[in-house]
């Protein structure tokens, strides 16, 4: 199972238990049909670090939909 930590507010939940890790900007999202062990679509992420390293981070797609959920209910300002 993926876990994935869902944070609202920054401000109200900094993440300081990753101070100091490396920094970048997400660059590319993209759908991976069957990415998960059971066939279910996936997401995959890449983040090119400051350094120009690249990073790729994966999630099963129900993760990464319930996440865009609870932003979308957080801020409804984003669909006006």
């Amino acid at each position: 199972m993926i876990a994935l930590r869902v944070d609202l507010d920054i401000d109200s939940a900094p993440w300081r238990d990753i101070d100091g890790a490396a920094q970048g900007m997400l660059a590319r999202v993209c759908g991976i049909p069957k990415g998960t062990g059971e066939g279910l679509p996936a997401v995959g992420i890449a983040v090119q670090l400051d350094d120009g390293t690249w990073v790729i981070a994966q999630t099963t797609m129900r993760l990464f939909v319930t996440a865009a959920r609870a932003f979308a209910a957080r801020y409804p300002e984003v669909d006006s």
